[in-house]
């Protein structure tokens, strides 16, 4: 299993930030690889709201299914992202901080069995810890500004 984690502290408070993180209209403001996303499901908030995607990755427009899977206002959120055969879990958690909001983010996921686990040490996860660098600091620019 291939973890990922970024901390970033943002200058509001966590309803805001949550709310902001929260609303799949913001995602692909922040997301810097979702080239499109839509509502899949009548449920566009909280655990079982599901979404159509179409993301970029390495160069390849790629379409996929994400599902909320853990919704807890102001403190939890969490995607499940599927690409390309891949299970992966974006989760983050919100926690006050002196007026502000700690944000950490975990990207898991387990990579293809035989050469996964070569490609993930070589390229992959590489690949994923700044695409998820930036996906923070979009977050943190986008909420302070």
């Amino acid at each position: 299993m291939t973890k990922i984690e970024h901390n970033i502290i943002i200058q509001s408070p966590p309803d805001r930030v949550f709310d902001f993180t929260s609303n799949w209209q913001n995602f692909v403001q922040y997301f810097g690889y979702i080239k499109e996303l839509k509502p899949a499901s009548n449920k566009t908030t909280g655990e079982g709201a599901l979404f159509a995607t179409r993301v970029k990755f390495m160069g390849l427009t790629l379409s996929s299914l994400w599902e909320m899977a853990e919704y807890v206002p102001n403190e939890t959120l969490t995607l499940i992202t599927p690409l390309m055969g891949v299970r992966a879990k974006k989760h983050w958690r919100f926690t006050p901080e002196n007026g502000s909001t700690r944000v950490m983010f975990t990207l898991e996921y387990k990579p293809w069995p035989l050469v996964g686990p070569l490609l993930d040490m070589l390229f992959m996860k590489r690949y994923w810890e700044k695409m998820d660098a930036k996906l923070v600091q979009n977050l943190k620019r986008l909420i302070e500004t």
